[in-house]
């Protein structure tokens, strides 16, 4: 039993380091600084943070059936984050970008 759990925590760390590889390709927003991205995504970001922070804490805790829901819950929203970035990315109204800050070729 307890290969089995390593083996699943390898396999969710592997995932993880494939998503982080692939992070660029997945936010598909047509601007990229988060100072002209419509302003729920900085929710978006502030829930993902404390989301981090609780899988975190929940991870040094010992178990407990209520800390494992909520820390299967947190993975979940934890992977969907990416995993929906490139549909998530695209919608709101984003703020027109400077001219000082596009790059023109001349």
């Amino acid at each position: 039993m307890r290969s089995c759990v390593h083996q699943r925590a390898a396999a969710c760390l592997l995932q993880l380091l494939i998503i982080l590889f692939a992070l660029p390709w997945l936010d598909c927003s047509p601007v990229k600084s988060i100072r002209y991205r419509p302003s729920w995504h900085k929710y978006l970001y502030g829930i993902f943070v404390i989301n981090f922070v609780i899988l975190a804490y929940l991870g040094v805790q010992p178990p407990s059936p209520i800390g494992e829901r909520v820390s299967q819950v947190g993975t979940l929203f934890y992977f969907g984050f990416f995993l929906l970035m490139p549909w998530w990315s695209r919608l709101g109204k984003t703020k027109p970008v400077p001219d000082r800050v596009t790059f023109k070729p001349h």
